[in-house]
């Protein structure tokens, strides 16, 4: 039996000695939350011979992505959904590859910028095809129509996530709300 068909069985189980719990909705966040984490394994496999991990292959992707390959710490934290102390220690680890460094900030003198380098630059060329072909490869039985459904309901549920429930929100601490 597979890992979905497990949760949901015991989704329904548990809905018997429950009534009224929303087997959908639960089975829907249970999958998403494990798909999530099987995602992750398999991402880090593509990354694992290059010695990065996802999150510092995507700060490098972020900085690649600027025509000038400079960002601000704060605008990598946003974008990457990091603490500005992860961001310093995955800065740190990428400084010390040569795959960034720290700048000033060419505006304000007080502020410092991260840049890819040239190395950096390389890396994200080398590793960007292998990266295609995982993805490529995880969608190829999806039509366009199903992957942009896909990616509108994501987005949809995103949304209902983080502007309409936000996780430190009243629904977080009310008795019996579980995540």
């Amino acid at each position: 039996m597979d890992r979905i068909a497990i949760i949901e069985q015991g989704m329904r189980r548990t809905a018997e000695r429950l009534p009224g719990l929303p087997v959908t909705e639960a089975l829907l966040c249970r999958v998403i939350i494990v798909m999530g984490r099987v995602m992750a394994a398999h991402v880090d496999e593509v990354l694992s011979p290059y010695q990065l991990t996802d999150v510092e292959f995507r700060t490098l992707l972020s900085l690649f992505s600027h025509a000038d390959g400079t960002a601000g710490p704060s605008d990598l934290c946003a974008g990457l959904a990091q603490s500005p102390a992860t961001m310093t220690r995955i800065g740190d680890v990428l400084v010390s590859r040569n795959l960034i460094t720290r700048v000033l900030n060419d505006h304000d003198r007080r502020r410092m910028d991260i840049r890819i380098t040239p190395q950096g630059e390389a890396l994200v060329r080398e590793v960007l095809p292998r990266m295609f072909d995982y993805t490529r490869d995880l969608y190829k039985d999806f039509s366009e129509a199903e992957k942009a459904l896909l990616l509108a309901g994501l987005k949809k549920l995103f949304t209902q996530l983080t502007v309409d429930n936000p996780p430190d929100g009243p629904a977080a601490h009310s008795p019996g709300s579980h995540s």
